[in-house]
């Protein structure tokens, strides 16, 4: 028998993630209670755990389900909205192997610029602005290393990031980089070569 997940009293029929957020569809345990359908989101950017704020709960079923599809519309097109608002690309697809250098876990990666693989990325973030990372440090980086852990920069967002290796794809040549990576390689190169005294490539 299926484990059920239950949420403040409500059994989760079903959710949908879209992508950070996860939306829920839930049914009271207690059918006495005074509304049992809830719809809620759980959103987990920027955060180390998923976190739901509100519950919003209905005292029929069709409204309930209307709240829950609307929901789902809103943060679809809020994916599509951030989509078209890259900034520097007019095709934001993300990178095909072709498109890279193919590394071997015998090779290093270290000061070296990385794309990931579609595949690893969630499906409202398979495009060129989450794909791309420079990585200087980290287990992960070296060659023939038991660690995964690669840690760096993501090049639209210039956030300090981690990746995992088993998700690169390979190394990007510098004519396969969008014009925003190459602005924000320079910056993150100067603050690596100033904090760690490393010589970046």
């Amino acid at each position: 028998m299926e484990d059920k997940e239950i949420i403040s009293g409500y059994i989760i029929q079903t959710y949908i993630w879209i992508g950070h957020d996860r939306v829920c569809f839930g049914i009271a345990e207690d059918h006495r209670r005074e509304y049992p359908y809830m719809m809620c989101v759980y959103e987990s950017e920027g955060r180390m755990f998923p976190i739901c704020e509100t519950l919003h709960c209905f005292d029929n079923y069709p409204e309930a389900l209307c709240a829950y599809a609307n929901k789902i519309s809103e943060c679809a097109k809020m994916l599509e909205e951030r989509r078209a608002s890259i900034v520097g690309v007019q095709d934001p697809s993300c990178l095909k192997e072709k498109d890279v250098e193919v590394v071997s876990w015998d090779q290093s990666i270290r000061g070296r610029v990385v794309a990931v693989k579609e595949s690893s990325l969630m499906h409202g973030y398979r495009d060129i602005s989450h794909q791309l990372y420079f990585v200087y440090s980290g287990f992960g980086v070296e060659a023939n290393s038991r660690g995964r852990a690669c840690y760096g920069w993501n090049l639209y967002t210039g956030e300090k990031c981690r990746i995992e290796r088993p998700d690169v794809m390979g190394i990007v040549p510098e004519d396969k980089l969008p014009e925003f990576a190459k602005k924000t390689l320079e910056t993150v190169k100067e603050k690596v070569q100033k904090e760690k005294n490393y010589e970046v490539r």
